[in-house]
C-alpha cells in the first residue's frame, strides 16, 4: 500500500490466553479420561487426566471451534470464544453402533483399488508439497460410488494420519465429508485436523512453510482482516457469471426439432432427431449449432476496477470483521507466480502468471473473519483455480502458524 503522509498498518499480534475444562458423559456424568482435546487446525491440543479435566494454552482472543474425541462417544465441535470467565463442562453422548452396522454394506468392496489415487490427488494434493506427503492409514477409508447420481463419498473409519515430510508436520485428521460430484467437476470435503509439529524443523521446513503462506488463504484472510491488501500484493476485482444466451437459443431449436413420444409412464423421451428443416437450415447451419452446444452454459466477465478492502470486509459494532461480497471475487496474487505444476495440471502450455484465484459464497450470508485468518462458517466461502489446486491437505498450514516476516 502507498500513500504520500503517515500510514499506519495493523499487524497481527497475538496475545496468549487459556482455556480449562472438564469432559463427562451425557448420560452417567463421569468424567472421561483419555478424550483428544484440540483447537480445529492448529497445533494447540491435549488430552483429558483421569479425571476428565484438560487445560488449554497459547490461545488467541477471537472464535475457535474446539474438537473433541474419544472412542465410544460422538465426535463434538463448538465453537468458543476467547478469553473465557469460566471453564468449560463439555456432555459427549455414547455412540451407537447400530448405523455403522447398516451402512457398512453399502461400500465398494475394492474401494482403495478404485479410488484411491483419486483421493489422495482431490484431498492430499499434486503440489510439490503432496510428493512428500503420506496417507498413513488407508484402510481406514471406505468408498461409495453412486452411480445413479455419479458422485463418489469417502468415509473414515478412525482419524486419519498424514506425515507432511515437505512442511514439518504429521497431521490428524478427522474427516467428516468427502464428495467428488463427476458431473459438476466439483470437489467438497471437511474434517478436523491437529498439526504435531516435528521435534527437528530444518531450514528447508521453514523455507517450505514460507513459500506455501504466500499463496495461501490463509495468508489472504489474515490481509482482509489486518487490511494490507494492497501491500500484500493482492488485487481484487469483482467477477459475474452471465448465461451463454446463444447456447440456449441453440438448444430451444434442437428441442424443438427432435421427436419424441411417451413412454410407459407416460413421460417424454426423444426417439430421434433433431430433425432441422433443410430448406431452413444449411451444412454450415448445422456444424455452427454444433460449435455452440459444445460451449459452456455460461461464461465469466470480470471487471475492470479493483475492489478496496473496506467494500468487502464491514467492521460491526462489537469490533466483528465480516466480509460480504456477491458473485465472485477474482484475487490476484501479484507477488508471486504460478508453480509449474499448475500450469501441467490444467494441461496447459504457458509460462507461469501471477497466482489467480476466485471466490465465492455458497449462502447469502456474512463470513466473520478471525485476526488469525480462521473465518466462520467455513463451508460458505469456495475457492478455485489456484486456491482450488493449492488449498488441499498437503499445503495446508495451522491457524497458529506465524510467518517470520509477522513474528511480533
Amino acid at each position: 500500500m502507498k500513500k504520500i503522509g503517515f500510514l499506519f498498518l495493523l499487524v497481527p499480534c497475538w496475545a496468549w490466553a487459556q482455556v480449562k475444562g472438564t469432559v463427562v458423559s451425557e448420560t452417567t456424568r463421569q468424567p472421561v479420561p483419555f478424550a483428544s482435546v484440540f483447537i480445529n487446525n492448529s497445533t494447540i491440543g491435549t488430552t483429558t487426566d483421569e479425571n476428565g479435566r484438560f487445560s488449554l494454552s497459547r490461545l488467541t482472543a477471537g472464535k475457535h471451534e474446539l474438537v473433541v474425541s474419544v472412542l465410544g462417544f460422538e465426535k463434538l465441535a463448538t465453537v468458543i470464544t476467547v478469553p473465557m470467565e469460566q471453564p468449560l463442562n463439555i456432555r459427549l453422548r455414547e455412540k451407537s453402533t447400530t448405523l455403522d452396522q447398516v451402512t457398512v454394506k453399502a461400500f465398494d468392496k475394492d474401494g482403495w483399488e478404485t479410488w484411491g489415487s483419486l483421493f489422495i490427488e482431490s484431498f492430499i494434493g499434486t503440489t510439490a508439497n503432496a510428493g512428500r506427503t503420506d496417507l498413513k492409514n488407508p484402510k481406514d477409508l471406505r468408498f461409495r460410488h453412486n452411480k445413479q447420481d455419479n458422485t463418489l463419498e469417502v468415509f473414515a473409519v478412525a482419524p486419519l494420519k498424514i506425515q507432511n515430510k515437505s512442511l514439518g508436520y504429521d497431521m490428524e485428521y478427522h474427516l467428516e465429508l468427502f464428495r467428488i460430484d463427476f458431473n459438476s467437476h466439483t470437489n467438497l470435503y471437511a474434517g478436523y485436523p491437529f498439526f504435531k509439529e516435528n521435534k527437528k524443523i530444518s531450514k528447508r521446513n521453514i523455507k517450505n512453510r514460507e513459500e506455501t503462506y504466500d499463496a495461501s488463504l490463509l495468508k489472504f484472510m489474515r490481509s482482509l482482516y489486518y487490511n494490507t491488501v494492497q501491500a500484500d500484493g493482492y488485487s481484487i476485482r469483482k467477477m459475474v457469471e452471465l448465461p451463454n444466451l446463444e447456447k440456449q437459443r441453440i438448444k430451444a431449436l434442437r428441442d424443438k426439432y427432435t421427436i419424441k413420444e411417451q413412454d410407459a409412464s407416460g413421460r417424454l423421451i426423444s426417439v430421434s432427431g433433431p430433425a432441422y428443416p433443410q430448406e431452413i437450415y444449411t451444412a454450415d447451419s448445422l456444424s455452427y449449432f454444433r460449435k455452440i452446444l459444445g460451449q459452456p452454459d455460461s461464461k465469466f466477465s470480470l471487471y475492470k476496477d479493483t475492489i478496496p478492502t473496506r467494500q468487502l470486509v464491514l467492521t460491526d459494532v462489537a469490533g466483528t470483521k465480516k466480509l460480504y461480497f456477491r458473485d465472485f471475487l477474482y484475487v490476484v496474487n501479484t507477488l508471486h507466480k504460478e508453480d509449474p505444476r499448475y500450469i501441467s495440471y490444467k494441461n496447459e502450455k504457458r509460462v507461469p502468471a501471477p497466482q489467480t484465484s476466485f471466490l465465492r459464497m455458497l449462502d447469502d450470508i456474512s463470513i466473520e473473519i478471525e485476526p488469525n485468518g480462521n473465518y466462520f462458517p467455513p463451508l460458505n466461502l469456495f475457492s478455485g483455480d489456484y486456491w482450488g489446486w493449492s488449498n488441499k491437505i498437503a499445503d495446508l498450514l495451522p491457524l497458529d502458524y506465524k510467518p517470520r516476516s509477522s513474528t511480533p
